[in-house]
């Protein structure tokens, strides 16, 4: 949902925040009850939690059409600014790609294609940049930061969603012809910014 500050090109139904270092068990506590009861008025929520994630889900019957995600941060890259309008930070445009690279490189959804490839199009940011705010990133957490990691990674994310949905199953023109081009600038352009 960051990204979308900077750039309106897709709809979400989504938002991930951060806890603050300093935040306590019980402000924690208050944020999880604030977030559930607003949801609340809405439908059924659900809260799930793995790892340092905590998500509060707005259900649909069995589908989920909303989740809050709040976890802990491994690392920031720069200070988060007060947005104008509202009492709450966001993360500074570095840090917003970064993680978004480090959640390509690491779940590879549809989605993180989509978001690097939208910033990288519109030429908010080249490749190489998006790389080494990965690669800063990952140092910072201690984290496996090696180029043939994150080359394995990609590929087979690539391959993953080709296989799910191949480019001759996709019905539409303009949505096959999209897809084609997200896929073949990742396999390309995208992989070949990144060195050693």
């Amino acid at each position: 949902m960051g990204l979308l500050h900077f750039l309106d090109y897709r709809s979400t139904n989504d938002l991930d925040a951060w806890w603050q270092r300093d935040a306590t068990g019980a402000e924690r506590r208050e944020v999880e009850e604030v977030v559930t009861e607003a949801l609340s008025a809405y439908g059924e929520v659900r809260i799930r939690r793995w790892g340092d994630v905590v998500s509060i889900e707005l259900l649909e019957g069995a589908k989920k059409i909303f989740s809050f995600q709040v976890a802990e941060r491994s690392s920031q890259l720069e200070p988060s600014t007060q947005l104008p309008w509202i009492r709450i930070s966001s993360d500074a445009w570095n840090d917003l790609v970064a993680s978004k690279m480090v959640a390509l490189i690491e779940r590879g959804t549809p989605r993180d294609f989509r978001d690097i490839y939208a910033v990288c199009r519109h030429e908010l940011i080249e490749p190489e940049t998006c790389w080494e705010l990965w690669r800063t990133k990952e140092q910072l957490g201690a984290r496996d930061a090696t180029s043939s990691r994150a080359r394995l990674a990609l590929e087979t994310h690539l391959t993953r969603l080709s296989q799910l949905r191949p480019l001759e199953k996709i019905a539409g023109v303009a949505e096959r012809q999209g897809a084609e081009s997200v896929r073949l600038f990742f396999a390309k352009d995208f992989l070949d910014a990144l060195v050693d």
